[in-house]
């Protein structure tokens, strides 16, 4: 029988806390009239679905549960009246993965350096390109589970909408690719072919994709 468990609801609750505080830094942020500020920081709420994995043993789909995720991007202006920037992307979901018998907690994390170009030059609504490498994280907080880091990349396309000088609502759809070896197991407990020790990648990417909104704030 697999056992089904609650998804953690702190990821909700950080997000929200996370977009009230942007929006009270805004409201003490001094307006000012100079060249435009070299850093920038925006948080988000998202939502990811996908990863392909299989169940070594049968052969089953056992792929992450889809949910909600939250997102931190810092950015430096690439230099002064220049809109691009380079970024440092942090990205995480708590998720679940099953076998034949039971759930089990996932989290997956992305941590890639990269930048953003904008796409022309657009006043109210400015699109964007962003991109990163760098490393996913596997990891779960079950008895005899280890962590996993593995080379990874993402693409990126959004849309900034200005709020005020120094803000803006951010709309991004992400792609992510994480590097892989064909049936190896993502997970490994220390009792060898069962539990996460059967769940493992079934190519060579595991692909996942999110979408997110967000507040990004110029110092």
């Amino acid at each position: 029988m697999v056992i089904l468990t609650a998804m953690k609801p702190s990821i909700p609750r950080l997000c929200g806390a996370l977009l009230t505080g942007s929006v009270l830094l805004l409201a003490v942020l001094p307006s000012r009239a100079e060249e435009p500020s070299p850093f920038q920081a925006a948080l988000h709420a998202g939502y990811r679905v996908g990863g392909s994995l299989e169940d070594e043993t049968t052969g089953e789909d056992r792929d992450f549960d889809e949910g909600g995720s939250f997102a931190l991007a810092l950015e430096l202006r690439y230099k002064p009246g220049d809109d691009r920037f380079y970024q440092l992307w942090y990205s995480r979901q708590e998720s679940e993965v099953s076998d034949a018998l039971a759930s089990y907690d996932v989290d997956i994390e992305y941590l890639h350096l990269g930048g953003t170009i904008p796409i022309g030059d657009r006043e109210r609504a400015q699109p964007y390109f962003a991109a990163g490498l760098g490393a996913t994280r596997f990891s779960s907080s079950e008895s005899g589970a280890d962590d996993e880091t593995r080379f990874s990349g993402s693409i990126a396309f959004g849309v900034a909408v200005p709020l005020a000088e120094h803000a803006a609502l951010r709309f991004e759809a992400r792609g992510y690719a994480t590097a892989v070896d064909t049936d190896s197991a993502i997970f490994c407990r220390s009792d060898n072919g069962t539990g996460f020790c059967r769940i493992v990648a079934s190519g060579s990417l595991i692909v996942q994709a999110e979408v997110l909104a967000g507040v990004a704030i110029r110092f």
